[in-house]
């Protein structure tokens, strides 16, 4: 009877602990990025596609798109680019100088929330 009684009483504490408590959830805003793209589209020009999603950002919030890259052997043409988050991408235009060269980029996007994010590649 000792050991019915105490399941019981186990049972019950947890089922009213877990029925009548609840997270209080603190809202939040989030960007991700997905994966990017890097396309030849020609002799001496890449295309870097870039693209993003979010949660609670608002579709017609600002943003400041950037691709920045730390090699002579690139130049990228047009590297800040302004808009709002419901166009969800970017693409920058990528001028080859050199080839078998390393090239080191960071690319990212700028609101209230900041995401940044770094690639490597070779020409």
């Amino acid at each position: 009877m000792n050991r019915l009684l105490l399941s019981i009483f186990i049972f019950l504490t947890f089922f009213f602990v877990t029925a009548f408590s609840h997270e209080k959830l603190v809202p939040h805003a989030e960007i991700n990025p997905l994966p990017l793209k890097i396309k030849k589209a020609g002799h001496n020009k890449l295309i870097v596609d870039v693209a993003w999603d979010g949660v609670n950002v608002k579709e017609d919030e600002p943003v400041i798109k950037r691709l920045k890259c730390f090699s002579k052997a690139v130049t990228v043409k047009d590297p800040v680019q302004k808009g709002t988050f419901g166009e969800r991408k970017a693409q920058f235009e990528l001028t080859v100088h050199r080839n078998n060269a390393h090239v080191k980029c960071r690319y990212g996007v700028l609101d209230g929330v900041i995401f940044k994010k770094t690639f490597t590649f070779q020409t």
